[in-house]
């Protein structure tokens, strides 16, 4: 495993760390105003969006997906 891969997957464990939290601070603000907060629905969709793409961008790199072709002559 190098550098990269430890990164990716130590947000990977932050991100999952946190979403208990991030889940009971929607269901505190739905309780509180009857509605869901769009801005902090937003944002937590922008940031499981953000690592969705990478993680599956790393996979496709593993797998050879979009690599370079080269072509020796």
């Amino acid at each position: 495993m190098n550098d990269r891969d430890r990164e990716l997957l130590a947000r990977l464990a932050r991100v999952n760390g946190n979403m208990g939290a991030a889940t009971l601070r929607l269901m505190r603000d739905l309780e509180d105003s009857v509605l869901l907060s769009a801005d902090h629905l937003r944002e937590l969709g922008t940031l499981l969006g953000e690592l969705a793409k990478d993680l599956s961008a790393r996979a496709d790199e593993l797998d050879g997906v979009g690599a370079p072709v080269v072509i020796d002559m």
